[in-house]
């Protein structure tokens, strides 16, 4: 009975994460069309991501909505990830610092939505840290976490591991002397991995159940 109730709590947690995940990914996508319907210049070449917070058409309110959305929904998608690595065995420290990753990441989107570019520039700076760190080492964190756990499929591993690879490129070339439409895209590439990596581990769940 024990090993059914957790079976029907994963699949529940699974689905509830996995819909949140998309939901917000689609008020991204909606966002993006509305500012595009007033500014047909929008490109992930010539706009920053915090853009669409101080966006036209609407796109403002949806955006900062979906952050908003997605820091309550990483921080219930971190205690759950927390429970389910717990029950397979992973190491409590590794654990404790996958949770704060999350923490972390929660609040960076969360202070994203609050505090708009430009608006309060300083506070949206901290909040876009957190974010871009908060991201990085949950992937990071919850990838070498997964790999070595022994109960969980490599899967869940290699999908932080994924994460990391576009993270890390997109920190260096900030120190380059590149095309500042490459740093804007590379910007908008790791802001999507989030919601993809988050889809990825629900799905896995989902499989083992």
């Amino acid at each position: 009975m024990g090993i059914r109730g957790d079976s029907y709590e994963r699949i529940i947690g699974s689905h509830i994460i996995l819909i949140g995940a998309i939901v917000g990914f689609l008020s991204l996508i909606a966002s993006i069309i509305l500012y595009i319907s007033a500014d047909p210049t929008f490109s992930f070449m010539t706009h920053w991501i915090s853009n669409l917070g101080i966006g036209p058409n609407g796109s403002s309110v949806l955006f900062n909505g979906a952050m908003i959305y997605a820091g309550i929904m990483i921080w219930l998608y971190s205690l759950f990830l927390a429970r389910h690595l717990h029950k397979n065995g992973a190491l409590k420290l590794l654990i404790i610092i996958c949770f704060g990753c999350g923490m972390m990441l929660g609040i960076g989107l969360l202070l994203t939505g609050i505090f708009p570019m430009e608006l309060v520039f300083g506070m949206h700076n901290i909040a876009a840290g957190l974010f871009f760190f908060g991201g990085m080492f949950s992937c990071m964190f919850y990838g070498i976490t997964s790999y070595f756990t022994p109960n969980l499929s490599k899967l869940y591993a290699i999908s932080g591991f994924l994460g990391v690879a576009i993270f890390i490129p997109y920190l260096i070339i900030n120190f380059l002397p590149v095309y500042i439409g490459i740093i804007k895209l590379a910007e908008w590439a790791v802001f999507f991995v989030i919601p993809f990596w988050v889809m990825s581990q629900s799905f896995l769940m989902l499989r083992d159940k």
